[in-house]
């Protein structure tokens, strides 16, 4: 339902890295893939990301935020207002660059000054169904109106609160991106961050994991990870 998205090492910090290389990097320290199918007319979009053998800080920071977003992707379920997600997965994202050494601040600190919004630049997820980002994610009701985006947050895509039946897409990142780095030390908050680390998790580009959610009256129903583990 749209053109892959794949980028080896620095390359997984471009959000929608569409370009194609003619011979591979070598050395191979990481792999990001964002891609779909369509299937009875409805799409999927999951994005796994890999460290190369021999990688493995890197590694642990992936099994970090896999373990972050199966968590976040628990807490769909009715009646859940996903603008809390978003800012529920900026905290936990900022706490997982803290415990490798990223951050020198607080989650809280980070969100509260922009600085997460440099290391998670676009939001948790959107609805999806039979377009990849389906219609109707900013909706108040079905008569219309808008639920607009929190403060700071402009990118998030899905701001109403959760019903039965909707699909989400569950898609943390931690990205390394140059331009959104020096606009933390332009702000006034380089000492927020440990450059070193930045210096040496750059050469990987980034993370990000994303599943399929539906939401119910109960517990959450993870599309995308049965489906895996069935193929496995």
């Amino acid at each position: 339902p749209y053109g892959n998205i794949s980028g080896l090492n620095e390359h997984a910090a471009v959000l929608h890295c569409t370009d194609l290389g003619r011979s591979a990097p070598n050395p191979l320290r990481s792999f990001l893939i964002d891609a779909g199918a369509s299937a009875c007319g409805y799409a999927s979009d999951i994005t796994r990301t890999y460290a190369a053998a021999g990688h493995d800080e890197f590694q642990a920071m992936i099994d970090a935020v896999d373990a972050a977003q199966q968590q976040m992707a628990a807490g769909v379920r009715a009646g859940v207002d996903y603008k809390q997600l978003h800012v529920d997965a900026h905290l936990s994202l900022m706490g997982i660059l803290k415990d490798f050494g990223v951050l020198k601040v607080s989650p809280e600190t980070a969100l509260a000054t922009g600085v997460s919004a440099a290391f998670f630049p676009h939001g948790l997820g959107h609805l999806i169904g039979l377009q990849v980002h389906d219609v109707a994610g900013f909706a108040a009701s079905d008569r219309g109106g808008r639920i607009e985006r929190p403060q700071g947050h402009p990118y998030l895509r899905l701001t109403r609160v959760l019903e039965p039946g909707m699909v989400v897409t569950i898609e943390p990142g931690v990205y390394f991106i140059d331009m959104l780095l020096e606009d933390v030390k332009q702000a006034g908050h380089g000492d927020s961050v440990d450059w070193n680390r930045v210096d040496f998790f750059r050469p990987y580009g980034g993370i990000r994991i994303e599943d399929e959610v539906l939401c119910t009256e109960g517990d959450a129903d993870n599309l995308t990870r049965p489906a895996f583990a069935a193929a496995d």
